[in-house]
């Protein structure tokens, strides 16, 4: 134990608890000493730390008692601050360092000895380079001690009989934090928000960064129509099962703060008119305090509505369900928009991520209703209409779907179904006769003639049996359907070579809908008898 802790001991003897009294009848009853959770010692290891050439830390040491001898755990929280010795002020973002008892791997803290009813623990503080001065105090500003279903918290006026604190010899931080772009947060689809059913919820995605004392925290500020406006503080926290950051919804940065990773909500209240929101300022305050503020950045700006002008009706999606087994499909989504001044300007379809996009811009049709082209790609099976945002000439935007908390049209398009397996009409094998020395040269080709229904034929699976049925090769994979319904394949031949007799060939045949049918295979009870008879290999000496 260093001499200036042994000291710091002597000067932090008054120990701070917890006790716990009973009433009973209306009275307060003598009983035994409820167990109590006790500071008894804190002192950092330094009294003044310099760090003005690089960086350093100042070892925390400190001690905790429970009076409960049956406990077999105790843990808690330490948590600094640093003082600003200009304004006297706690400035920047706080500290926390777990503890727990003969915890060595998963808390920020180590556990240097002792019980569950005293032990001992100690944590390096890292002592930031900058302040707002050629000093600054850092300050151990709350204790908290839990074991069981019992915690206390020291408060900071009860720390002040430790050695709670300890000068920095600081660099001076003589600017604030700074921003990279700022861009709308999870916004695949244009920045239109719908509040006819509530408040609605827009992010903003920024960088901050500050090579000095480092980022603390900031105020995002969007002003709309009619002098509305929303003001949303934000900062960023520790990640409390690791050792990452969160800046709002998303992780990225270091617990210095000279980089940080922001996704900032801001929540637009219903009762607002709408209209065009932007964001006029934003705030950013550094561990020094120092501040940096950006008046109407470069930020786009988002549009809200309640569909109270612009409307759409009648949507319908044609053709619905698409035949889209074989090739692509162009559908057409049309509705009726009234409200519109100065014509429709843009309407734009969020299809989510499926197997489908829009396909151009809107069209006006002779029946006067508007049509969005509408791609579905091969074989996708569905695709739901998640958002439709409707914008006329003037601005003005009417929004529905999901993707917007909107009215939904609830439309989506489907694939015909494929109800039926593939039908085999026949096969034939090209040699169907091999001496045995060629056995292993080359592979007989197999031509299946089968019907076209909805689904291709997309999968082949060959067997070649002895008279007994044994499988003797095999294979399978992909195949490929024609026009005209046949399928080829190449039967695979054992490279040890076959003996002289008659072989049967074997098939199952599978298509796009996921459905098969088994083909003069005798090792399958579902398998269906080869329309014009069995495909034979004859296999003669030579």
């Amino acid at each position: 134990m260093s001499v200036t802790f042994a000291r710091r001991l002597v000067h932090g003897a008054l120990t701070f608890a917890v006790a716990v009294s009973a009433t009973v009848l209306g009275g307060t009853a003598a009983h035994a000493a409820a167990p109590r959770l006790a500071l008894t010692a804190l002192a950092f290891e330094q009294s003044v730390v310099d760090v003005t050439e690089q960086y350093a830390s100042n070892k925390l040491t400190w001690t905790v008692t429970n009076t409960d001898p049956d406990a077999t755990y105790i843990h808690g929280t330490v948590t600094m601050r640093m003082r600003s010795s200009v304004t006297g002020a706690l400035v920047g973002h706080e500290w926390t360092a777990g503890y727990g008892f003969e915890e060595t791997c998963c808390t920020d803290a180590t556990y240097e000895s002792g019980t569950p009813q005293e032990s001992t623990y100690s944590y390096h503080l890292p002592v930031r380079r900058y302040s707002d001065a050629t000093t600054a105090t850092w300050e151990v500003i709350k204790v908290t001690i839990s074991a069981g279903d019992r915690t206390t918290n020291i408060s900071a006026a009860a720390l002040q009989s430790f050695g709670y604190r300890f000068t920095a010899r600081t660099l001076i931080d003589t600017s604030g934090p700074s921003v990279e772009s700022i861009g709308l947060g999870g916004q695949l689809r244009k920045p239109y928000f719908y509040v006819g059913n509530g408040p609605a919820t827009v992010t903003y995605d920024f960088m901050v960064q500050d090579n000095e004392s480092g980022f603390w925290k900031g105020t995002i500020r969007l002003a709309g129509p009619g002098g509305a406006g929303v003001t949303m503080p934000f900062t960023w926290e520790r990640d409390p099962y690791g050792s990452g950051v969160r800046c709002g919804r998303v992780y990225g940065g270091d617990r210095d703060g000279t980089y940080m990773s922001c996704s900032i909500e801001v929540t637009l209240p219903a009762s607002a008119d709408a209209g065009n929101w932007r964001v006029a300022a934003l705030v950013l305050h550094n561990n020094a305090g120092g501040t940096t503020t950006y008046k109407n950045p470069a930020a786009p700006s988002i549009t809200t509505t309640f569909n109270s002008t612009v409307q759409a009706s009648g949507f319908a999606i044609s053709p619905n369900p698409v035949n889209n087994w074989r090739s692509e499909v162009m559908a057409e989504l049309t509705m009726s928009v009234t409200g519109a001044t100065k014509g429709i300007s843009a309407v734009n379809v969020d299809l989510g991520f499926g197997g489908c996009t829009q396909w151009g811009a809107p069209t006006v049709k002779s029946d006067g209703r508007i049509a969005v082209p509408v791609m579905v790609y091969r074989q996708t099976e569905k695709c739901d209409v998640q958002g439709i945002s409707v914008v006329d000439g003037a601005g003005k935007v009417a929004l529905y779907g999901t993707a917007f908390g909107a009215p939904d049209p609830g439309l989506k398009i489907t694939r015909v179904p494929s109800p039926n397996p593939p039908v085999v009409l026949g096969a034939t094998l090209d040699p169907s006769s091999l001496p045995a020395s060629e056995v292993g040269q080359g592979s007989p080709k197999l031509t299946i003639t089968t019907q076209v229904q909805v689904a291709p034929i997309d999968g082949l699976d060959v067997y070649l049996y002895d008279t007994d049925g044994n499988v003797l090769s095999s294979s399978g994979g992909g195949a490929s359907q024609a026009e005209d319904g046949t399928v080829t394949s190449w039967l695979y031949l054992p490279w040890q070579g076959l003996a002289p007799g008659e072989y049967t060939v074997g098939f199952r045949v599978s298509d796009a809908a996921q459905k098969s049918s088994a083909w003069n295979m005798p090792d399958r009870s579902d398998s269906q008898t080869l329309p014009g008879g069995p495909v034979v290999l004859t296999i003669t000496e030579g």
